[in-house]
């Protein structure tokens, strides 16, 4: 497994987010987990790690973990993962606070939703989701 964290502006001043890298090394599958930002840093080190993107996986929806999804989607693939609870986030500024970071609206769909238990798999490591509600969902 290689695992990779980047430290990524999220659009804020002085403020970044860590976006991590997994690759399972045999099957150059990989998840990139909280695109906040700076897309081609993100781009660059996938391309140094010649990566098959699988999942582009979000775990939130607030602007400053999503601000480089749009352009990592759209040059590398991969599909879009977050919890169901999260989703409508990715088209509202109102729970994306979007406008707050001084980021451009996302309008994007997940391709998936997901749940707690849920397991995802790149190659042979195993995600298991672990639901931690409270930072983003209007109740």
């Amino acid at each position: 497994m290689i695992l990779k964290q980047l430290k990524v502006n999220n659009g804020m001043i002085n403020d970044t987010t860590n976006c991590y890298i997994v690759q399972d090394e045999e099957t150059k599958e990989t998840i990139a987990i909280d695109p906040g930002g700076e897309a081609n840093k993100i781009i660059e080190m996938l391309e140094i790690l010649n990566a098959k993107l699988k999942y582009i996986y979000l775990t939130h929806c607030h602007g400053d973990h999503i601000g480089a999804l749009k352009e990592l989607k759209e040059q590398k693939g991969g599909k879009i993962l977050i919890h169901r609870f999260d989703a409508e986030g990715l088209y509202d500024k109102a729970i994306s606070l979007t406008d707050y970071i001084g980021i451009e609206e996302i309008h994007l769909e997940a391709d998936s939703r997901v749940d707690d238990g849920d397991t995802i798999h790149i190659g042979k490591i195993e995600f298991k989701v672990i639901h931690t509600p409270g930072h983003t969902k209007r109740w």
